[in-house]
This record gives C-alpha cells, structure tokens and sequence, in this order.
C-alpha cells in the first residue's frame, strides 16, 4: 500500500519551536536515509492521522511530498504521547530499490484450524513479523495455513514459509496456538463405562 502524504519543509532550532509547531497543528517528522541527507518536516496532524489509520495491520509505504518533491519511505519510529497517545514526532526512512532495509510485515492467516471446529480456541500471538530484505523484495504480507492445526499445536516463526528476505526474530517465537476451552478436560473415569463385574 502507498499512501501520498504532503509535508513541508521547517526550521525549529529549539524545544519551544517544536511546542509552538504542536499547538499549531502539525507532527514534527525528520526524512532520512540512505544518500539522503536528513529533512526536517512538518505534517498536518489531522490529515495525516485520517491517511495513518488507513495503514493500520498493512504493509504501507508513505509517499512525501516536499516541495515539490517526492520521497518513498516507510515510516520507520514514531513517539506517541503516554496519556493524549498523538503523535509527538515521526521518523521516516526513504527506501530505494536496492536498499536493504528491516521492517515489519502483517501476517496472514488463512484457513480455520481443525481445533477450532472441534471446539477449542485460537490465541493469536503475534500478527507481525520483522524480515530483512531489500526494499523492492519486500513482500505485502507473511501467508500461513493453519487449517490443520488442531488442539494443543502452535506455529512459531522456525514454521513460515521462506522467501528472499531473513527473520529477525528468533525462530522459537510463537505465532499462534490452539487452546482447549476452560473446563473442557475430563477424567478417565468420567469417560469409561462403569464396569458390569463390579461387586
């Protein structure tokens, strides 16, 4: 997914700047990269927040405009306020074909797992994954099947597919697991048959 962003170009020499740009309703932001020196940026908060939300669980690529000029990044850091939980300032780092880059990916998960029709329940775990790769082999998306998990199984990052890209992160990390449901357990001797011999 790419996303157009316009930004402009801005001068903040200290911390009050960076306030003052804040009560005036723009994001901080700073574009650097690989042969690109570092551009100081201010977003509009409003519009960018309606353009972010739509990047929300994808893979998104920001295309900013800066006078003029375009740099395709990827929006690499982010500080968000503890308690108003905006956004206090962006990192965005400009890709070109051949950079090598590690990023995060959205997992997809298809199929309905076995252990699910039988009445257990699926715990997702982790619905991202970080890969290191060059920009132009990135792929939308991490596809899993799981429709042969059944009670008790889990797929860890050592179980998804290969491509050009390596995990970075360690390949014991769960994924997602099928649980048995609560109280679902019984004991043997709630499941034998009472025996006819017994005196």
């Amino acid at each position: 997914m790419i996303l157009n962003v316009d930004a402009e170009k801005r001068v903040t020499q200290r911390k009050s700047d960076l306030t003052e740009l804040r009560k005036k309703g723009y994001i901080p932001a700073v574009i650097y990269g690989e042969g690109t020196d570092p551009i100081s940026i201010a977003l509009n908060k409003a519009e960018f927040g309606k353009i972010y939300k739509k990047s929300i669980g994808e893979l998104a690529f920001f295309d900013l405009n800066v006078e003029g000029k375009k740099y395709h990044t990827i929006l690499k850091d982010k500080q968000i306020h503890p308690v108003g939980r905006h956004f206090l300032h962006l990192d965005f780092m400009a890709v070109k074909a051949k950079t090598h880059v590690e990023i995060d990916v959205p997992i997809k998960f298809v199929g309905e797992p076995i252990g699910i029709k039988t009445g257990g329940i699926m715990d997702v775990i982790q619905r991202t994954v970080k890969i290191s790769c060059l920009a132009n082999q990135i792929p939308e998306d991490i596809e899993v099947d799981i429709s042969k998990l059944g009670v008790g199984d889990s797929i860890h990052i050592s179980g998804l597919p290969q491509g050009k890209w390596q995990y970075k992160d360690h390949s014991d990390v769960t994924l997602i697991v099928i649980h048995a449901k609560k109280g679902d357990t019984t004991t043997q001797a709630e499941t034998e048959p009472e025996s006819k011999d017994k005196e």
